[in-house]
């Protein structure tokens, strides 16, 4: 009990104490600009995973279609971001 006594000054003595003072600050935050309209964007290839068959062979025709189409694509896109590249 005594021990309660010896504390509740201290306590108390905490609630009197001052606030930390709030600041307030503007602080300028580099937005990304996009370089080029949404809709000069090359399309994401279709992918083909619900095309394979399970077939090596036929899968093989299937995959080397689609290599070439994600390969241009992907050039298309190094384009577009060459161009957005200061």
């Amino acid at each position: 009990m005594r021990a309660v006594f010896l504390l509740l000054p201290l306590a108390l003595a905490a609630c009197t104490a001052g606030q930390p003072g709030i600041e307030v600050r503007t602080v300028r935050v580099p937005v990304p600009q996009p370089c080029l309209p949404a809709d000069q964007i090359p399309p994401e290839p279709s992918r083909v995973g619900d095309t394979l068959t399970g077939d090596a062979a036929s899968d093989l025709v299937i995959v080397a279609a689609s290599s070439l189409l994600l390969r241009a694509w992907g050039q298309e896109m190094h384009a577009a971001l060459v161009a957005c590249a200061p």
